[in-house]
């Protein structure tokens, strides 16, 4: 479970709001939080929004990719003399690739794959009715270049470690803050308690979003589909991804991949599998 070191520091943040002894900061102790809680807030949305730009950036480019892919495949097909074969494996190729990387800034690890895609489309014989289509195929696949170098960018952390020393400083200051407000009662414990815990979740989001976390789940395994689809696969998942996220196509199969390499080819319809190598 990734989250599970969360979740038992969230708890542990809770208890300690009931189990510490009481303490005091000062008299003016409700402008000290306010105070503290304000530049926290300003510093950590400075730092989300910054994030999230490049997040939201970083959803695009995929999608263009992933439809640059799919009308190759499919303007492919179009071309005289069904040449399909070597781009339709290509590109499946670079696709399990992408997913077996682990990451979204995959970018240095699949320069191999997109080779294969540049090689199998510069060795399409076209005729002269097919030069329309064949511009719309050059078209995309100087996109898919495009998109991949502004990926390489868009991909990367924004937060440094210096940025986390600030922001886990701050959030130390409101802890302490938090903490000296409490008078005993079990309401102001449980106040106390949700807003330590509520300092440790933005943090969190801010990780998560600044390493592609959500990203990667909502986009990962659901976009590559389609892309497939194209070149008449079916669905491929790594070997990694939690079981939730293994869906089939129309038939009834998906394919998934060995930690040792290649893939199993599951139908669902009849809970087996049958292993392929590639």
């Amino acid at each position: 479970m990734k989250f599970k070191n969360d979740i038992l520091l969230g708890i542990g943040l809770i208890v300690l709001s009931f189990i510490l002894p009481l303490f005091s900061v000062g008299s003016d102790l409700g402008s000290f939080v306010t105070s503290t809680s304000t530049v926290f807030a300003v510093v950590a949305g400075f730092f989300i929004a910054d994030a999230m730009s490049n997040y939201l950036r970083l959803q695009t480019l995929i999608a263009q990719e992933d439809g640059a892919l799919t009308a190759i495949a499919n303007d492919t097909e179009m071309i005289s003399g069904n040449q399909t074969a070597d781009v339709y494996k290509a590109i499946d190729e670079y696709m399990i690739a992408q997913l077996n990387s682990r990451t979204l800034n995959h970018i240095y690890l699949t320069d191999k794959e997109v080779e294969r895609i540049e090689i199998a489309i510069d060795n399409l014989k076209i005729k002269p009715e097919d030069s329309v289509i064949f511009d719309h195929i050059l078209t995309a696949r100087e996109l898919i270049t495009t998109c991949r170098q502004e990926i390489a960018l868009a991909a990367k952390k924004s937060l440094t470690p210096g940025h986390w020393a600030i922001l886990t400083m701050l959030a130390l200051v409101v802890t302490i803050t938090v903490l000296a407000m409490r008078d005993g009662s079990f309401l102001m414990g449980l106040v106390s308690a949700l807003m330590i815990v509520g300092t440790q979740a933005v943090l969190v989001l801010l990780r998560e979003v600044d390493n592609n976390y959500f990203l990667e789940m909502k986009l990962t395994y659901e976009s590559p589909r389609e892309v497939f689809h194209s070149v008449k696969q079916h669905p491929f998942y790594p070997y990694f991804p939690e079981p939730g996220y293994q869906k089939p196509d129309a038939s009834g199969f998906y394919r998934l991949g060995k930690k040792e390499g290649g893939y199993e080819l599951i139908d669902v319809s009849k809970i087996k599998s049958i292993y392929l190598n590639k």
